[in-house]
């Protein structure tokens, strides 16, 4: 007999904690009720507060809703399953039961950029760079990587770019191969 593997449901939040006005806001227009969220800067903190057993605490930001030590956080998810609760990412959809590890690894490491915006400050400097040695642009040295009739020694010269950087940049100029045919007349 086949065992059917019964679909994962999400808990739905019953109450709510901000720890700042912002996160507040946050979970404001994520449709959270005003009436049931709980105010860290006002002094409603976890172990201040009860919850029930099996109710669902939703926060933004995973654990660093509680404060960014070690021991901060641990106190308040702590003090939340004490009473038999749950809290839930709304944002990620990740609960303290499964997925506690990954809340609590991801609020206590480093902040790191995203590779989109690492990627974006690795080409403002390469630009940096090319203005700062006169070198043309990449945008503007591709349309001359790939005009016909220009030798790419030529190329390398009026963009000021070295031929190793023209063929890793754009790859194959798109001009034919060999010397250019001799015009005939007749």
């Amino acid at each position: 007999m086949k065992k059917v593997k019964k679909p994962e449901t999400r808990p739905e939040p019953v109450r709510w904690y901000a720890p700042d006005e912002k996160a507040e806001k946050r979970l404001l227009a994520l449709g959270a009720p005003q009436r049931a969220i709980y105010r860290g800067w006002k002094g409603e903190l976890p172990g201040r507060f009860k919850m029930r057993q099996g109710e669902v605490l939703g926060v933004v930001g995973g654990y660093r809703a509680f404060g960014d030590g070690k021991r901060a956080i641990a106190k308040a998810v702590d003090a939340i399953h004490a009473d038999g609760a749950t809290i839930v990412d709304v944002e990620t959809g990740r609960d303290s039961r499964a997925h506690g590890h990954i809340l609590f690894d991801d609020a206590t490491s480093p902040r790191r950029k995203s590779p989109e915006y690492l990627k974006l400050m690795a080409e403002e400097r390469a630009d940096a760079y090319r203005k700062k040695h006169r070198q043309m642009m990449k945008a503007q040295a591709y349309v001359i990587w790939k005009k016909a009739g220009m030798s790419v020694d030529e190329k390398a010269e009026i963009t000021g770019w070295s031929r190793a950087a023209l063929y890793n940049a754009f790859g194959k100029t798109g001009a034919p191969a060999g010397r250019p045919p001799k015009e005939t007349s007749k």
